[in-house]
C-alpha cells in the first residue's frame, strides 16, 4: 500500500490502542463503525484490519496491524501469531527505551538527549524558531555523597530529574548527560523565556529545599546558550549536534 501514515480522527490503529486485546474488523464494510470510513470508502480501501496494541513500561505507544484490501476470518492461530510478533516489536521498543533512559532518573540520557535533541533542532531550523539550549550542574554533590552516602545522593538526583518532569514543558527535551549533569533543550524559546523557566525552577527547588530542613540543601549552577541559526544555516543543517 502507498499511504504509511493516516491521520488519528479516521484511523483504525485509533482504536485499536484503547483495547488490551487483538482489535479485528473481518469486513469494514458490515461495521457500522467503519462502513463510512474514507479509509474504506477511498484509498487504500481497507476491508479487513487487525490490531495488537503495543506496551512498554507500562504505556500503550501504538499499535502492530495488519491490513487487507479483501475481508479474512482471523483464527486464533493467526492472533496468537500477531501477539508473538507484537511481543518481538515491544521487546526491540524496550530495548531503545532502555538505552536512551537514564536508569536512575526514568530522564533520557546522554544518547536519548542527542536523538531527540536532534529532532527538535532540524525542526526549529525548518521553521526558523527560537530555541534556548540550558546546561545544569549540582553544585557540591561530591560532599553531598561524602556527607549523606551515595543513596541520599542518588535520591537527590531522582528528585532533581523529578522537579524538571514538573517544571519544564511536554516539548522540551531534558536529559542527564553525565554524574551531577543535566540538560534541557527549549524549543521556540528565545534565551529571554529559559531565564523565566529557569527562575520558575528554582522556586521549585527552594521549596523543596525548605522541606529538607536544611539537612541537604540541593543548589546548582547553569548556562543557557540560545540556538544561531545565521550559523547554522551557514553550515549543513543535517550535522549531527
Amino acid at each position: 500500500m502507498d499511504v504509511h501514515e493516516t491521520s488519528r480522527e479516521i484511523s483504525f490503529c485509533g482504536h485499536s490502542i484503547l483495547e488490551k486485546y487483538v482489535f479485528i474488523v473481518s469486513d469494514t464494510l458490515l461495521d457500522p463503525r467503519f462502513v463510512d470510513n474514507p479509509l474504506v470508502t477511498h484509498e487504500p480501501h481497507i476491508r479487513f484490519y487487525a490490531g495488537c496494541p503495543l506496551h512498554v513500561n507500562g504505556y500503550r505507544l501504538g499499535t502492530l496491524c495488519i491490513i487487507d484490501k479483501q475481508p479474512r476470518v482471523f483464527g486464533d492461530n493467526y492472533i496468537a501469531l500477531l501477539k508473538d510478533l507484537a511481543a518481538m516489536v515491544e521487546c526491540e521498543l524496550s530495548a531503545t527505551h532502555m538505552a536512551t533512559m537514564d536508569i536512575l532518573t526514568d530522564i533520557s540520557n546522554r544518547r536519548g538527549f542527542m536523538a531527540l535533541a536532534q529532532h527538535s533542532l532540524n525542526l526549529g531550523i525548518r521553521q526558523i524558531s527560537p530555541l534556548s539550549l540550558v546546561f545544569l550542574d549540582l553544585d557540591g554533590f561530591k560532599n553531598i555523597n561524602d556527607k549523606f552516602g551515595h543513596g541520599k545522593g542518588d535520591k537527590i538526583l531522582v528528585d532533581f530529574a523529578a522537579l524538571m518532569k514538573k517544571s519544564f514543558r511536554c516539548s522540551d527535551v531534558f536529559a542527564r548527560i553525565g554524574g551531577d549533569e543535566f540538560v534541557v533543550l527549549m524549543s521556540n524559546t528565545s534565551k529571554v523565556k529559559a531565564e523565566v523557566a529557569i527562575e520558575k525552577f528554582s522556586s521549585l527547588l527552594k521549596e523543596y529545599n525548605q522541606h529538607q530542613c536544611g539537612q541537604c540543601v540541593v543548589e546548582y549552577s547553569y548556562g543557557i546558550v540560545a540556538v544561531s541559526y545565521t550559523h547554522l544555516r551557514a553550515h549543513e543543517t543535517g550535522r549531527n549536534l
